[in-house]
Formats: C-alpha cells, structure tokens, sequence
C-alpha cells in the first residue's frame, strides 16, 4: 500500500499486529471467550457462588417481602397510573435504587406501584448479582473482569423491563388513552427505520437540519485545502483583534461543528465575540481513497499545515492552538516534535477532554481485545476505511440505555417521531476512519500505550511529552466515559510548562460545550497540580456555571496586543475557496 510519509516509527519487536490472533468467526471481539474464562473462574470458587446467590436471594425476599405488604396495604389500582395522588403512599424505602442518571424509571408508577416498584428492583437486583459475580471471580485479571462486566451489563440493558411493552408502564398508559394509536405509529417508525437507517432506531429528525443553514452558521471562508484538510477562517465580530490567532483542531471521528451548532452554544462565535482570530480545521471524510494516510499523515497534512497556513494568513510569529479528542491527542504529538524543532511556532494550547495517556482509557478499551483488534483490522483491511456504521455502533454502545433502548422504546413501543435536536443531528452526521491510520492508533495507544512512555517519533524526532513546556489549559468532565477525567488529568504530569486544569460537570460533549448564558453546571479549578487526580480533586475549588470565561481570560493573556481585524479573509497567496462551513464537512459516510 503505497505511502506518502510514515515517521511515527515502532521497532519490529514492538509491532504487535502480526502477533494479534485471528479473530475467530463466531466471536470476532473476543467476548464469548473472556465471559467463558471469568465463568470458569467462577464455578472454581463454589463458595463465592454460594454467598452471592445467598445475598442475592435474600435481597430478593426481602422485596418481595415489603411489597406483600404494599399490596396489601394499598387500596386497588385498576392500571398503572401518573398520578401521585391516586398511588399509594407512604411506601418503604426500596432494598436497592437505580444508578444516578439512569433515566429508565421515570413514569411514576416504577416508584409508586407496588408490583411495578418490586419489578424494577428485582431486575436492579438481578443485574448487580451478575456484576458482583463477576466482580468475584478469582484469578481474572481486572482488565478481562472489566471487559465481561461491560458487554454483561450490555446484555443486562437489553433485557430491562422498560424495554418490554407489557412490562412498560408508561407504554401501558400511552396505549389506553390513544387506543392503540401509539403501536400502530410504532410498527410505521420501524418500517421507515428498516427501510431509511439500515434498521436502528433514528436518533433524530433528520431533515430538520441542513449544515451551513440552521447548523455551522458562523460566518467565514475556507482559505486552505489538502487532501486531508479544509481550513477555515471565521470573520472576526469585534472591530479589533488580538494579534494572535487561534487555531482549533477538532477530532475526526466527528464533525467539527460540534463547535458551531447554533450562535448561542458557538465555542467559535463566543471566542470571535471575545476578539479571537479563529480558524478551525475541518477533515475530510475518507474514503478507500484515503485508507492508506497514516497518524503521520493527520499530524503533517492537519496542524503542522493548518498552523503554516495560519502564521502566513495572518503573519503572526506564532499561534495558539486548541486540541479536542483524539485532535488533543494529535496536537500533544505535534507539540512534542516542535519542542525539539521549532517550539516558538506554537504559543499557548488547550485541551478539550484529550488523551495521552491511555493506560485507563475508559469505556472504549472493552471493544480492544487482541481479537477485536484482529477483527477491526481485517474488516479494514476489505474496505481501507473503518465504516461510520461501525464507529457510530461503538459510541452508541456506551451510553446503549440513552442511545439505542430509549430511542427504540420511544419510537417502536410510544409511537414517538424522531426529535429535532441540533446535538444529536451532529452525532448522527457519521465519519469513516482510514484503515492505516485507525490501526495505528488503536495499538499504538490503546494497546501498547506508546505515546506516554516516549516509544514514538516523528520524522526520526522522539515524541517525549516531558519537553512540552508550552502553557496549557486543560479541560475534562467529569462524567466522560470515553475520556476519563483522572485519565485526562495525567497530562499535568507528563508536560512541562505552566498546566491549568479544570475538570467540568457532565459528560464528553455536554461538559465541554456549555456556554456561560446556558445558565448550567459547574467547573471545579485547583492551584496546584499533585501527582493523585483525587488529591487535585480533594482541594480544588467548585464554580458555579461555565468555565468558558475562566478560560477565554487565560486565552486573552496569552493572545498578544488588539489590532484592527482584517478587512478580508485570507490572503494575497492564500485567498478564499470557498464559504464557511467549506465542502469536506458536507461529505456524508
């Protein structure tokens, strides 16, 4: 496979993808073969299965127990009601409740009804048996443990009572007061699904969002393009500017307008409001064209391009950057390479939930076995790219109760349409991965760590994070499941210079684009950063609302002096290609 540039070099002993088993053809993630180790492991401890069937039916009686008494307490209700005057009162505390943010068990009845009430706790009750089981298990390494725990819990979800209509009783409700209406329009959603969207669920409507229309508004030009990248300069909203531009490199395993959706949630109009220069790189969405461009490919032909083209637009001596995701994870390389060729090219940078240090990488590291590795790559391998279907699949599977049964529940079983919500229409606009590239970094970082422990280069230049001595704004959620913010955190230890953390409320999306008129969360910020995450934690000072302005101050201090903006876009050798959002980003998967 012909390659234009591959720098990012591995030592032969180190190349574990010719080591990597042949995924087998029944079980290509490897699941069946770990559960059925950790079972094994199991049946070997009789005694820890005797007192974990011990506790878990004792719990269970104790349910059943109390809601004999319930019933017997309780006046007669003739169907499952939403009304908590007509429910019964005074109910005991439950054995066991749902996790914070388990949204399942909204409709009154799974708390207030007594049958209803026992229900939901005994499948609660049955799901934490099958975790505690696990959890037992003697002699599994606590990787193996942590990968069957997720695709058992998986398992778990798909059999929840609420996804069940005679079970549901809010799907009980909806069918006596429409007559049955709401099946009727279900058994029509699942047509239009089966037939519009390769047979899941729809997230979203669709057609209530055009990009460039009523999504990636901000006005600007793309001013530079590569086979990889469109860059795009935004026009300045303020009659002076900082003279130091911003560049934004976003991840590329979505859109990057997830930085533009609408003018009140813009990280890009709320930066340009603040007096910002922003350019922002938008990636193409590859197709086998493209499966053979590498990591090195993304580094040369996306930031060490985008900030050369910037630095002439502009004729500024040096930029800021801000990396999200996988992104921040590129720009920590780039930094890397720079701090042994040319550090003063790039200023002051940010992180947005970044990676790079994938020793605890969340969620994501339970579909990377040896065998799923084998499986992705040789799927791959047919095609040159890693199909959006398969991405958007992994990332739904790890909010599955939010993103797949609740979706299906309110549109197969409540007859709901689908929603018109900007977030999820850009969640829904799929990107393919080229295979080179993808293979890289699924073994590079999530199997082998490489990255952290200094076992990359660039160009012949070793990659030690240790000499970025840039200052840095690091942000992370605290709910992040795809990157954890502990994990997040380990970039205060590995780069030199002056790093701020903040750690922000929710998850990977909502915790990073919540602007300050939202009116929403909160941001913890520490003076110091300790080698322990929960030391940091322990002493760092909660804030209410967005860390946005926490954060475009820091930026501000950094950006150099106003001058007047630009009259135009682009430049005399540089000049504009096309209108903002640009055409890369209306490719679709």
């Amino acid at each position: 496979m012909p390659k234009k540039c591959i720098y990012m070099a591995e030592t032969d002993d180190q190349n574990r993808t010719s080591r990597t088993p042949a995924a087998d053809a029944l079980d290509p993630l490897g699941i069946n073969k770990a559960t059925l180790g950790a079972w094994q492991a199991m049946l070997g401890d009789p005694q820890g299965v005797l007192e974990s069937q011990a506790q878990f039916a004792n719990a269970w009686m104790k349910v059943a127990t109390l809601t004999m008494r319930r019933v017997a307490d309780a006046p007669a209700v003739t169907a499952p009601t939403a009304d908590p005057a007509a429910a019964s009162n005074g109910a005991p505390a439950p054995v066991i409740e749902p996790a914070a943010g388990d949204n399942r068990w909204k409709h009154p009845a799974w708390r207030d009804n007594a049958l209803f009430d026992a229900l939901k706790q005994g499948y609660l009750l049955a799901t934490q048996a099958v975790l505690d089981g696990i959890d037992r298990a003697p002699g599994v390494d606590v990787e193996t443990k942590t990968r069957v725990k997720f695709f058992a819990k998986q398992f778990c979800d798909a059999m929840s009572p609420t996804n069940f209509g005679f079970l549901n009783p809010a799907v009980i409700e909806e069918t006596i007061n429409t007559g049955g209406r709401n099946l009727q329009k279900g058994a029509q959603n699942m047509l239009d699904d089966l037939r519009e969207n390769a047979g899941r669920p729809a997230l979203v409507d669709k057609s209530a969002f055009t990009v460039g229309q009523n999504v990636a508004t901000t006005a600007g030009s793309v001013v530079f393009r590569n086979e990889l990248i469109e860059l795009i300069q935004y026009k300045p909203t303020t009659e002076t500017v900082y003279a130091r531009p911003l560049l934004i490199v976003p991840p590329w395993i979505n859109k990057f307008y997830i930085l533009d959706l609408q003018p009140k949630n813009s990280l890009i109009k709320f930066a340009l409001d603040n007096g910002i220069q922003v350019f922002v790189v938008s990636w193409r969405n590859p197709d086998a064209a493209q499966g053979h461009l590498d990591f090195s490919d993304y580094l040369e032909l996306g930031p060490l391009a985008a900030g050369d083209a910037v630095r002439r637009i502009t004729r500024a001596g040096s930029i800021n950057q801000i990396g999200y995701c996988i992104g921040g994870t590129l720009t920590s390389m780039e930094l890397a390479y720079l701090a042994k060729t040319d550090a003063s090219v790039v200023n002051a940078v940010t992180f947005f939930a970044a990676l790079t240090d994938f020793e605890e990488a969340g969620d994501l590291k339970n579909f990377l076995g040896p065998e799923a590795v084998a499986y992705v790559e040789k799927r791959m391998g047919d095609t040159g790219v890693l199909s959006a279907s398969d991405m958007a699949d992994t990332f739904n599977m790890l909010r599955a109760n939010d993103l797949i049964w609740n979706v299906a529940v309110n549109r197969y079983l409540l007859g709901k349409d689908a929603p018109a919500f900007d977030l999820l229409y850009w969640n829904s606009d799929a990107t393919r991965m080229p295979a080179a590239m993808h293979a890289y970094y699924l073994n590079n970082m999530y199997v082998r760590n490489a990255l952290a422990q200094g076992k990359l280069d660039y160009k012949g230049t070793p990659l030690d994070l240790h000499a970025v001595r840039n200052d840095t704004y690091v942000v992370a959620s605290i709910e992040d499941h795809i990157a954890p913010w502990r994990s997040v955190y380990k970039m205060t230890q590995l780069f030199s210079g002056d790093t701020q953390f903040r750690l922000g409320h929710s998850g990977h999306i909502a915790g990073i684009i919540n602007p300050p008129g939202s009116g929403k969360g909160n941001y913890w910020a520490g003076k110091a950063n300790p080698p322990s995450a929960d030391d940091w934690f322990a002493a760092a000072e909660k804030r209410p609302g967005s860390w946005w302005s926490d954060w475009i101050a820091w930026l501000q201090q950094r950006s150099g002096e106003r001058v007047a903006a630009p009259a135009a876009l682009g430049s005399k050798k540089l000049p504009p290609l096309a209108a903002a959002p640009g055409t890369y980003v209306l490719e679709k998967a």
